[in-house]
């Protein structure tokens, strides 16, 4: 009995070996994996050495002992091959080319010229990247003026960045998991990938665009209700067509390439930043709306709750000058005018009235301090980077009316707006909706989740009424659009002796329509006079009135 006990362990046992090594190496050279490999073939020569010390003793044969050897050696180069075949097979791919050095993977090669990428589309079905076909050569092009939402893609030079790296298994169709696609593959033919639609509406796309213009900043426009992404804006921007180069391009194609990303590396602007998630700004007067929900939802005032504002607050050493009080006669504001008209010495009190840890507590909730689940990577908004900011009296102060320290991105203060229009929760914000086969069938579709609770109820339906106070009362009257509830906040941000960056953040909502904007002009002035402009013409597009 044992006989046959002790081959049959012995072969489970070199299986579980090799599956082991699949997993646990890196790939088909490694050291270790070949050490697995000479163990599993010893147990299989454990396995079938008495079945053939059975046949030699029956049939005399003493050549069986080198078969036993070649069928060893035999399995276990059929092993290596199969596991380069099966498993190594796209990390070898993945090995591109360097022509700057004359290194030419040739597998890659070929792996660029049988498939045609999938595409990137705008919502409409607009292409924003595509393949073609350039003297007999498979060129990645890009389209419109959105094309830097796509990043780049250069296989001949520097790989590939933005959604062309994140989604590169969708597009190059390695992540099809059909019998044809995997035959496709190990057989080498030409197959296709999926192609990536995008959130973006071109329209709005376009109009941010032509409203920013040449200036520096950028522009995020939000579904409040499902996160996704109706424009993303950013200037100045860059051509990725420039810097798309494909496997064989020539040596002057690879230096022109090279020379245009030193050149884009050097521009002061950073026109490689996609701003409204990688620019970080001080938020300016628009942090009044979480300095206002940390006040409200601790308890610590209500819409009502009156504040003395003479036009000075002295906090230790450091002087608060009131410089937007509406009337100079007038000292006293309730919170929800301080709100509209923007008063920097209200805000400085509430601050001091809640404390660091309540301020900081709010913050966080609202996501402040984490990494924005997203398609891209989204710089993280802080509130300080010093641990003894907050700490300090004026310190704390100047942070609650959005100055001190604070650092934020478009996007952070766009899911603070969907916060108040929704029941205080924040959806995952989104850029790609769905993917789809060669034929258009939708291979996967997006669900809208939520992301975290900022604010309790209560709190997000008078943070509601602040914000659309301010548009019909306070300074933000521009935004009004008539027959839409609108709700906005300016802001004004110091930064050293350059002009102040403008800021405008809002929501408008029109029957079951709900989208919320934030925009920033770096350097560009007030917030009421230049940013605020360009998101109530978003916003009115948005909804049908533009």
């Amino acid at each position: 009995m044992v006989w046959r006990v002790v081959p049959a362990a012995a072969f489970l046992a070199s299986l579980c070996v090799l599956a082991y090594g699949i997993v646990r190496t890196s790939d088909r050279a490694d050291l270790t994996w070949f050490a697995l490999l000479l163990v599993a073939g010893v147990l299989w020569a454990t396995a079938l050495a008495p079945e053939i010390r059975r046949l030699a003793r029956r049939r005399g044969h003493p050549l069986l002992h080198v078969a036993l050897v070649l069928t060893l050696g035999f399995g276990l180069v059929t092993v290596q091959i199969l596991r380069a075949q099966l498993f190594d097979r796209e990390r070898i791919l993945a090995r591109t080319s360097d022509p700057t050095s004359g290194v030419i993977d040739v597998r890659r090669y070929a792996l660029e010229r049988s498939i045609t990428r999938g595409k990137i589309l705008l919502s409409d079905g607009s292409v924003i990247a595509e393949d073609t076909l350039e003297n007999g050569r498979r060129v990645r092009r890009y389209r419109t003026s959105a094309a830097y939402l796509a990043g780049y893609y250069s296989p001949g030079l520097y790989g590939a960045a933005g959604l062309e790296a994140r989604y590169d298994a969708d597009l190059s169709g390695r992540t099809a998991t059909t019998w044809q696609a995997w035959l496709d593959g190990v057989l080498h033919r030409r197959r296709s990938g999926n192609d990536i639609v995008l959130t973006i509406d071109p329209r709005l796309q376009e109009l941010g665009q032509s409203l920013l213009g040449d200036r520096s900043g950028g522009i995020v426009l939000l579904d409040a209700d499902t996160g996704a992404v109706l424009a993303l804006v950013t200037a100045p921007a860059f051509d990725p067509n420039l810097l798309s180069v494909p496997i064989g391009a020539s040596a002057d194609e690879v230096r022109r390439a090279a020379s245009y990303l030193d050149r884009l590396r050097e521009d002061g602007r950073g026109p490689l930043l996609l701003r409204p998630i990688q620019g970080l700004y001080v938020p300016g007067s628009t942090f009044k709306t979480i300095t206002a929900a940390a006040a409200l939802q601790s308890g610590v005032a209500t819409p009502d709750t009156v504040y003395r504002d003479d036009g000075a607050l002295v906090i230790d050493s450091r002087v608060i000058i009131e410089q937007n009080r509406p009337d100079p006669t007038r000292v006293s504001y309730t919170l929800r005018e301080a709100y509209g008209y923007s008063l920097n010495v209200v805000y400085a009190q509430v601050g001091l009235a809640l404390g660091a840890s309540r301020l900081e507590e709010t913050a966080r909730a609202a996501g402040f301090g984490e990494r924005i689940p997203f398609d891209l990577p989204v710089a993280v908004s802080r509130l300080t980077d010093s641990l003894d900011f907050l700490g300090a009296p004026a310190g704390l102060a100047e942070t609650a009316f959005g100055q001190g320290q604070l650092l934020v991105t478009p996007l952070q203060m766009a899911l603070v707006v969907t916060g108040v229009v929704r029941d205080g929760t924040l959806p995952e914000p989104y850029l790609v909706q769905e993917t789809r086969d060669a034929a258009g069938a939708v291979v996967w579709h997006r669900e809208p989740r939520v992301w975290r609770r900022a604010f309790d109820q209560e709190t997000a339906r008078a943070l509601h009424e602040l914000m659309t106070w301010s548009v019909e009362h306070g300074y933000a009257q521009a935004a009004r659009i008539p027959g839409v509830t609108v709700g906005g906040k300016t802001g004004t941000a110091e930064v050293g002796e350059r002009a102040p960056h403008a800021w405008f953040i809002g929501f408008a909502e029109r029957g079951d329509r709900r989208v919320v904007v934030a925009v920033v002009v770096e350097h560009g002035g007030s917030g009421a006079q230049v940013a605020l402009p360009i998101g109530r013409t978003l916003l009115a597009a948005a909804v049908g009135t533009g």
